[in-house]
């Protein structure tokens, strides 16, 4: 099954205004059988948080079926000398049907399916200065999960009245619309497993 086939995703993003970069940074990397999503911010705004982020970004693609623990202690290690970030990094094994997850910082996360918001929790800290050690956490991958991951320029809360039923597209625009801070920059990712799609 075509992994790029089975996930619909879309992203929006803003940087403060004023800037001409965005320290909030996307990664949707694809690799046999599954997909690595992120949103990476990088602490503060401007361009040494677009450097930090950027770097992370990279990290990530370079071998993202790796898992995200291991992701996140690597971008922890290599963004030392940078102002360092917040990260969530999500990733969906279609092969085994799983979702594995982990974060450190200010990124919200929440797995949406059902009827059910479940929050993605992250562990503190700050990548590439100081963390609580990453860990894994997975679950099972279901047909129809909604994926929503924003960076902490998307005001608290934008989730409980957000309805799951409309296109990744119009979700993602109606978030950023309705609840990105006017502070900071603004980033969020939607993602849908739809497997039905695939023939």
């Amino acid at each position: 099954m075509s992994a790029a086939a089975a996930v619909r995703w879309a992203k929006r993003s803003r940087p403060l205004a004023g800037e001409l970069e965005s320290g909030d940074v996307h990664v949707v990397s694809w690799f046999p059988g599954g997909v690595l999503l992120a949103v990476i911010d990088g602490l503060g705004h401007g361009h040494e948080a677009a450097v930090a982020a950027r770097l992370a970004a990279t990290i990530l693609e370079s071998d993202p079926e790796r898992p995200p623990a291991e992701q996140i202690a690597q971008c922890h290690a290599e963004l030392k000398r940078t102002r360092g970030a917040a990260m969530l990094v999500v990733s969906l094994s279609i092969v085994s049907g799983t979702i594995t997850w982990s974060g450190v910082g200010n990124v919200d996360g929440w797995l949406l399916r059902a009827g059910k918001r479940d929050a993605m929790i992250s562990r503190p800290g700050v990548v590439g200065y100081q963390i609580t050690p990453p860990r894994d956490r997975s679950d099972v991958l279901r047909a129809g999960d909604l994926l929503v991951l924003a960076s902490d320029g998307i005001a608290h809360g934008f989730c409980e009245a957000l309805r799951t039923d409309g296109d990744v597209d119009e979700l993602a625009e109606t978030i950023l619309t309705n609840h990105a801070r006017a502070a900071d920059d603004a980033l969020v990712l939607v993602a849908r497993y739809q497997p039905e799609v695939v023939a």
